[in-house]
């Protein structure tokens, strides 16, 4: 836990199998009691192209199966998130099995890939900073 002007705020990485990161959240927030309004969670889009970034108040899960299981554990999808752009697999041969969706999201950038996405962390970092100190519609302001 660090601070910002006087608030707690918590870093939280979850340890479980990322279908099952509602089960870390939902801990997490009950023991804090963190109001959702709070919470910021972070996650790969593959809707999204690679390195994109998008801010949202609250919303679903868009077929990823983390958020659904946190929209499950909180019993609620009104919560501020960012999504990640990773983009979705290139190779118009191979059909995009579910095996081919999870290949692709578990493996490493390739160095293209990594040009890509070492900048977009820095823009990540500054969002949140901006959420923290001055809230989600300026963030999406700033930053969509």
């Amino acid at each position: 836990m660090g601070e910002l002007q006087g608030e707690r705020l918590l870093l939280a990485r979850p340890a479980t199998f990322m279908n099952l990161s509602g089960d870390s959240v939902g801990c997490l927030v009950r023991k804090h009691g963190i109001q959702l309004s709070d919470l910021l969670i972070i996650h790969d889009d593959m809707d999204l192209p690679l390195g994109k970034i998008r801010l949202r108040q609250s919303g679903g899960a868009g077929g990823h199966r983390g958020m659904n299981s946190i929209i499950a554990a909180l019993g609620s999808q009104d919560f501020p998130r960012v999504r990640v752009g990773i983009g979705r697999p290139r190779d118009e041969e191979t059909p995009t099995t579910e095996d081919a969706i999870i290949s692709y999201v578990l493996s490493d950038f390739s160095p293209g890939e990594e040009a890509i996405i070492r900048p977009v962390i820095i823009k990540v970092a500054e969002a949140i900073d901006c959420f923290l100190s001055r809230g989600i519609t300026v963030a999406m302001n700033n930053f969509n």
